[in-house]
């Protein structure tokens, strides 16, 4: 996309700020990046119907956001698992965001579903890996009745949300058929590992190091014929930006190929997801182009 004069100094002054925070994720940089962005998301698509908090399941956070074109049939759909570090985060409570993502998507011809899942400590693992499966059940089944295509399915994980979407593809705890057609994996936490974790990370993963690996995706990823696309940021946190290099070179491994993988330059943890729909659109055409390339 080529940017006029305005918009090229806001994505200037976007890339400094977020330089100047540096590689670095707490809830004081959470509140920073929606400051930066929220400014730049634009209003909800005319065009695009919303569905809210529809169930795929009985517990209070088995809901999610439905964004589909008006009138459309036979459209891919894609599955959005939002992160939240274990214990929080939700689809509609992101002060404008993740509806972006909808909307965004929506409007290039897929049908969105912005998924919330149940979360720790009342919910440890694998709870979210279940969620996700089914999320993906409920739409195989009624993905035709909202103008998708139940064959065409992508699932896009962001930190938290990518380690779920991994538990889910590849756990064997987690049994069954895994009928998605394309997968994009940002940012994610794939390891639990060590003696000093986090609060939220022991929360979900549990107190006992002894059962982390085993409940570590890491642990449990092999071959797949799923096109699959990592992508990390240039100013995500160490910790989180080097469980993607792993997943990358675990996956070359028992795939005998790379897989797709992008290095997002001027980034952080959340900026990508954030600039959805703004004009800091490389993140959101690298997503776009992938599920065109995946899925048609």
């Amino acid at each position: 996309m080529t940017l006029d004069a305005n918009a090229a100094a806001t994505l200037k002054t976007l890339r400094q700020r977020i330089a100047e925070i540096g590689p670095r994720f707490d809830e004081a940089v959470l509140g920073q990046m929606r400051a930066l962005y929220q400014p730049l998301l634009p209003a909800p698509a005319k065009k695009v119907r919303v569905q809210r908090d529809i169930a795929y399941a009985s517990a209070e956070r088995q809901r999610l956001d439905l964004y589909a074109p008006n009138g459309a049939g036979g459209l891919p759909v894609l599955i959005y698992v939002p992160g939240g570090g274990f214990v929080g985060g939700d689809k509609s409570g992101e002060h404008g965001f993740y509806g972006n993502i909808g909307d965004y998507f929506a409007q290039r011809g897929c049908v969105v579903l912005i998924m919330n899942y149940r979360l720790a400590p009342h919910h440890p693992y694998p709870a979210g890996g279940e969620d996700v499966g089914r999320v993906v059940a409920w739409a195989r089944e009624h993905a035709t009745a909202h103008g998708g295509d139940a064959g065409r399915i992508a699932l896009f994980g962001q930190s938290a949300g990518a380690c779920h979407a991994l538990t889910w593809l590849f756990d064997p705890v987690l049994k069954g058929d895994k009928p998605v057609s394309a997968v994009i994996l940002s940012s994610g936490f794939y390891r639990a590992a060590g003696d000093q974790v986090s609060a939220n990370v022991k929360a979900y993963f549990g107190s006992d190091p002894a059962h982390y690996e085993a409940r570590s995706p890491m642990t449990h990823v092999g071959p797949t014929k799923t096109p699959v696309l990592l992508t990390v940021s240039e100013l995500d946190p160490p910790f989180l930006a080097s469980p993607t290099f792993e997943l990358a070179a675990r996956m070359t491994k028992e795939n005998g190929r790379s897989p797709q993988f992008r290095w997002l330059a001027g980034h952080n943890h959340v900026s990508q997801v954030m600039s959805i729909g703004t004009t800091d659109c490389d993140f959101a055409d690298l997503v776009a182009d992938f599920l065109t390339a995946s899925l048609s």
